[in-house]
């Protein structure tokens, strides 16, 4: 799948719980196992965004402090099963989870790509089954 085919944070969401992997951006850079934690998180951040979108009457300083509040629950949500969040996987994955949620997961990328044109090899595939492997059973 191209990162151009995941046009809506729905669409994201799909191929996500699906196990498909989807595209999103490295934000870690301190290896395989923090930067899942910010990836899980950036979704996590898209689907509560998702469950309660954006009001159409709603100001963008009202949409930042409601998405802050969503925020915060998330992260109480997950924090355990992730093995302890840091502020800066917290900021991480927040910035690019309202990028995805306010552009789409396709133009998000783009505006990544025309922003910062050397960074092209931030650019990762990613799962939620991922790094995660299968024990075997014998």
């Amino acid at each position: 799948m191209l990162p151009s085919d995941i046009a809506t944070v729905k669409d994201l969401l799909d191929t996500w719980d699906s196990g498909s992997t989807i595209w999103s951006v490295e934000m870690g850079g301190i290896g395989p196992g923090y930067e899942q934690a910010i990836q899980v998180l950036m979704v996590e951040l898209c689907r509560a965004a998702a469950e309660k979108p954006r009001l159409p009457e709603e100001t963008d300083a009202g949409y930042i402090a409601r998405f802050e509040i969503m925020r915060d629950e998330v992260v109480h949500r997950v924090d355990g099963a992730l093995g302890g969040l840091s502020g800066a996987q917290v900021g991480a994955a927040s910035h690019l989870a309202f990028k995805f949620v306010t552009l789409g997961p396709s133009a998000a990328l783009a505006q990544f790509d025309a922003q910062c044109p050397n960074d092209k090899d931030r650019k990762i595939q990613v799962s939620k089954d991922w790094p995660m492997v299968p024990v075997a059973k014998g």
